[in-house]
């Protein structure tokens, strides 16, 4: 349990707010083994001037408010009371990163303490194995090091985070999406963020009830060991890319084939791929997404009949799920301003009536491959250029056409 002193409180209807302070030593001690891994957060990066953190803790000038999140509807906090808080059930919405390496340069302490090592190159190796991440984030080094050693800074960092008070906003008892609104309008000053990445986020809360009920349909994050393997098609009906299926319900809504690059845990358009449409956030219910991923996996089942292993490399690719989902939005004439209900219609009748038509027709992969393999020779962007040819064929397929992918792509050549 940590320990923190009230300085000021509110109490609204539905949730709390505490202004706090505690011992940045204590603070430390009590992080939760993967306090840095909440689903929501991006990764640690790189970054050069909160690598001088410590210097500004050596120097006892105080640093900016973390802000957490915690859960315990019998917590009445009052200004003057000291309260406990159980680590476990914390998220910190607003300063990972300062936290993170603060957190490591306690573990370096600890490990130059009980390690007795007196070689910073065999220090700084055991240290490389261990937290790996440590070194490819920039925040150790070995001639950092080589000059914590020289300079007797492992004592000196460990006596000021023992004398350091650090202060806390703890919000409590906010529902998960107050919680994603709070973490976006508290990196807003940072970094934009994309409708895409606010969708990833929303997304996200259900997913980790969703995982229970779907047990064949599983999300891959960017910075799972399986990622590269499950992009390149080698996987099973229902393994999707996180993202994937992020920017293929976009596309559905906006009814146009979007596409995301990675940075970080974030996801984001490019320019000419925004929209400044609202958010329809009706769709994050738990009814929606379960109906969304299974109506996804019954056509993933289908393609992956017809065309076996290239069906598997093909269904998950960004393009295709993009692509496919535009034109069901296409077809159906989603609007973001319509209900929930409406939507869900839509949605699922569009979907049963691709079903029936992939079925009947088929994608017919193999033309789609032999036209793909001439597109070197086109002046095209190829990622863009897939997403509407079969976002094309797909419409053409629920309006009961004879779709032909050569068709297709000739005219989305001359037409640009």
């Amino acid at each position: 349990m940590y320990k923190l002193k009230i300085l000021d409180c509110k109490t609204f209807p539905d949730r709390k707010w505490m202004l706090c302070k505690g011992s940045l030593n204590e603070y430390l001690e009590s992080l939760k083994p993967e306090f840095y891994t909440f689903s929501i957060q991006r990764k640690i990066v790189k970054n050069q001037y909160l690598d001088t953190l410590i210097t500004t803790i050596k120097e006892k000038d105080p640093i900016p408010v973390i802000t957490l999140t915690y859960n315990d509807d019998k917590l009445q906090p009052k200004v003057g009371d000291e309260v406990s808080i159980n680590m476990e059930n914390i998220e910190i919405l607003d300063g990972l990163q300062r936290t993170f390496r603060l957190w490591a340069h306690n573990e370096l302490i600890k490990e130059y303490e009980s390690s007795a090592i007196t070689d910073p190159t065999s220090f700084a190796k055991q240290i490389k194995n261990k937290y790996p991440i440590f070194f490819e984030t920039g925040i150790v080094s070995l001639t950092k090091i080589k000059n914590f050693y020289q300079n007797g800074e492992f004592d000196e960092i460990k006596t000021s985070f023992q004398d350091f008070d650090v202060y806390f906003v703890v919000w409590i008892d906010l529902t998960p999406k107050k919680v994603i609104h709070k973490m976006l309008v508290l990196n807003a000053g940072q970094r934009s963020v994309s409708k895409t990445h606010q969708f990833e986020l929303l997304f996200l809360y259900l997913w980790e009830d969703l995982r229970i009920q779907l047990k064949d349909i599983t999300l891959y994050r960017e910075k799972e060991s399986d990622a590269n393997k499950i992009k390149s098609g080698t996987r099973n009906s229902g393994d999707y890319m996180f993202t994937s299926v992020i920017v293929a319900l976009r596309s559905f809504l906006e009814k146009k084939p979007l596409r995301v690059s990675i940075d970080d845990l974030d996801v984001s358009e490019l320019g000419q791929d925004e929209s400044s449409g609202e958010i329809n956030e009706g769709i994050f219910n738990t009814h929606f997404i379960k109906l969304f991923l299974e109506n996804l996996k019954a056509l993933d089942d289908v393609v992956i009949e017809k065309e076996a292993e290239y069906g598997k490399k093909w269904f998950v690719k960004d393009t295709t799920l993009s692509g496919i989902l535009a034109g069901l939005g296409a077809y159906a004439k989603v609007n973001e301003t319509q209900s929930i209900e409406d939507i869900t219609k839509l949605y699922q009748d569009s979907f049963d009536k691709l079903l029936i038509m992939v079925k009947e027709k088929g994608f017919t992969l193999n033309e789609f491959t032999k036209q793909y393999n001439v597109l070197s020779s086109r002046s095209v962007n190829i990622g863009n250029f897939i997403r509407k040819v079969v976002m094309d064929y797909t419409i053409q397929l629920l309006e009961d056409a004879d779709p032909s992918w050569e068709a297709i792509f000739n005219s989305k050549s001359k037409n640009g």
